[in-house]
């Protein structure tokens, strides 16, 4: 039996985000490493976030998922209030170059950042260890505080120590350009595919390296089908598309595309 998730637009969001960082003013307690530091003012953060995680009235909209040709990947998820406001973001992200993978999560109220989360693998230490950093901002959205744990196991972050560093900007820039569909993201007609059982459109950045996403082709009419008829003349060309995620019988998931059309 399939299960489908309706994926909503969100193009042309912005976001007031600045990354200038400052330098703690409030007390920080560093006097023992082998107690979890803090910060004046992080209860305050930690329910403002807790808050907008047990929020089960916002609505998911997911991008489209993204593969380089060196096997990075890239997708978010948006979480909007009733009034279509982000809320919060969610990133899932593997780099094909270092082998790093993870998450990361911006907090968001008023268009503006108040805190960050990132859970990843860093593999560019001496020892590949996982990471847990969280940084938090002011009301202006900027970077005040950060703090960091790591692990050789993920599963074992959790009971290690946070201590406070230096405030590190979490990048926010790419999971725009990821949700707006623009940059290294840009859905351009490259082509069709197929799997041996349906035919997959392929749109992406019109360069030879880069990121490309695949969605599936139900009916071949409307633009779809001037694709087909005439496939090189059209490549390169900018692409409009509504599409969904399904989950088959065998739990693969794929996109599947609902309309096409072409914007040149």
């Amino acid at each position: 039996m399939k299960t489908s998730a309706k994926i909503f637009s969100i193009l042309g969001i912005v976001l007031i985000f600045t990354s200038c960082g400052d330098k703690p003013v409030d007390t920080v307690n560093e006097d023992d490493t082998t107690i979890e530091q803090s910060f004046e003012g992080q209860t305050d953060f930690e329910k403002r976030i807790a808050d907008t995680d047990a929020n089960l009235q916002m609505i998911p909209a997911n991008s489209l998922i993204f593969t380089h040709t060196n096997s990075s990947t890239e997708e978010v998820t948006a979480f909007l209030n009733d009034k279509q406001e982000i809320q919060k973001l969610e990133e899932s992200f593997k780099d094909g170059k270092t082998g790093n993978y993870g998450a990361r999560i911006f907090y968001i109220e008023n268009g503006k950042r108040y805190a960050t989360k990132e859970i990843y693998l860093d593999n560019k230490m001496k020892v590949p260890m996982f990471v847990e950093r969280h940084s938090f901002y002011d009301k202006n959205g900027k970077v005040k505080y950060s703090r960091q744990r790591e692990a050789e196991y993920e599963i074992d972050l959790e009971t290690s120590v946070f201590k406070m560093i230096d405030p590190i900007d979490s990048p926010v820039d790419n999971v725009m350009q990821i949700i707006n569909q623009v940059g290294p993201y840009e859905l351009t007609f490259q082509g069709f595919t197929s799997n041996g059982e349906m035919d997959f459109v392929i749109l992406g950045e019109n360069v030879q390296e880069g990121f490309t996403t695949s969605l599936a082709v139900q009916h071949k009419e409307g633009d779809i089908q001037k694709l087909y008829l005439n496939e090189k003349a059209y490549v390169g060309d900018p692409m409009e598309v509504e599409f969904e995620r399904i989950i088959d019988s065998r739990d693969f998931e794929f996109q599947v595309l609902l309309s096409l059309k072409i914007k040149k």
